[in-house]
């Protein structure tokens, strides 16, 4: 077999591979002027273009197994898969997002598509959907099916920074938010209902705020009802049918100066099987840089009481019908029951 170079031709490397022997497949040095007596022995060979021949290995050529590195300063988000029987943990390294399973710190599934460091990200209450966002002129968002690792849809956003992504329990909605170009915070709601059969988000309202937002998640009991957190304060967001979501404030008098709300969960945390618990949903747990944990009750909208737990910032909090789980920057984990 004869290799010249043509004008199309572009210099690759790589060994032929002869199919078909019965022991396998076998390395043959082609016989052009490319080939060297080295090159053969050790099985490789630098040569043309030879996509009319053998082929140079079956693809794909390379299989990823590991990602080293986890970019706290761009996501802090770490997400639980809820796929059951797994036990894995997804969380970013740059643009990549992974799904590690934690028994064997396997790295089981990879969701490549960001062409910028993910900014945030979360995963459906039933866990077959995951959006990540990056940040941009134009921030984009991405939905993935998760059991596949594949894109389903992608959106942009008139936002230069993106902090945070919340599915609803009913996994009906999507809400973003982020800082649109005249720097006042941009909530976005989408109806997500229908992306898993071909069609496309829609946008089913949308409210600037001329309040900091560092944190938003949806009730775990009503899909049309939002709380956030940020820089002194501490809202509630309806969503309304005429497309725009309505907000009212927490009144925290002199607890609101100079605090800064970095988390926040509700009472239980998820939505329960037992209706009348869900009905007797009372309360929210607010976390702050100040070590501090603020409770609220969920339909009088009011502040309750105040718990200084920490000395240092809190950055993570979850709640369970038992327990309330802080992380703050000392490094330390702490478990407190709901009185405190």
């Amino acid at each position: 077999m004869q290799f010249t170079q043509g004008p199309a031709d572009h210099p690759v490397s790589g060994y032929i591979i002869k199919e078909g022997d019965e022991n396998g497949p076998q390395r043959t040095a082609p016989s052009s002027q490319g080939g060297k007596p080295s090159d053969y022995r050790s099985g490789q060979f630098s040569g043309y273009e030879l996509s009319r021949s053998h082929k140079l290995n079956k693809d794909p050529i390379m299989e990823l197994k590991h990602i080293i590195g986890f970019q706290a300063d761009k996501c802090l988000d770490l997400k639980w898969s809820k796929q059951e029987g797994e036990n894995a943990v997804l969380f970013s390294s740059g643009g990549t997002l992974i799904a590690m399973d934690t028994e064997n710190n396997q790295q089981k599934r990879f969701f490549f598509g960001h062409s910028a460091p993910i900014c945030c990200f979360d995963i459906s209450e039933n866990g077959s959907l995951v959006a990540s966002a990056q940040e941009g002129k134009n921030s984009i968002i991405r939905i993935w099916d998760y059991s596949t690792a594949r894109c389903i849809t992608m959106m942009t956003m008139p936002v230069v920074s993106l902090v945070k992504l919340s599915f609803s329990y009913d996994g009906r909605y999507l809400a973003s938010v982020g800082k649109d170009t005249h720097n006042k915070e941009l909530i976005t709601i989408w109806d997500i209902s229908r992306v898993q059969r071909g069609d496309k988000p829609e946008i089913v309202a949308r409210q600037t705020s001329e309040f900091n937002i560092l944190a938003l998640k949806f009730s775990p009991i009503d899909t049309t009802k939002l709380c956030s957190c940020g820089k002194e304060n501490i809202r509630f967001w309806r969503i309304r049918d005429t497309g725009n979501i309505r907000g009212s404030a927490v009144v925290l008098n002199h607890h609101a100066r100079n605090t800064v709300f970095t988390s926040l969960d509700y009472e239980y945390g998820f939505r329960s099987n037992d209706h009348k618990e869900n009905e007797s949903l009372k309360r929210v747990f607010i976390g702050s840089k100040h070590g501090m944990i603020f409770q609220v009750n969920y339909q009088s909208e009011t502040l309750e009481a105040t718990y200084k737990t920490n000395d240092a910032a809190i950055y993570s909090l979850s709640v369970n019908d038992a327990f309330c789980v802080t992380g703050s920057e000392d490094s330390y984990l702490r478990v407190w029951p709901l009185d405190f």
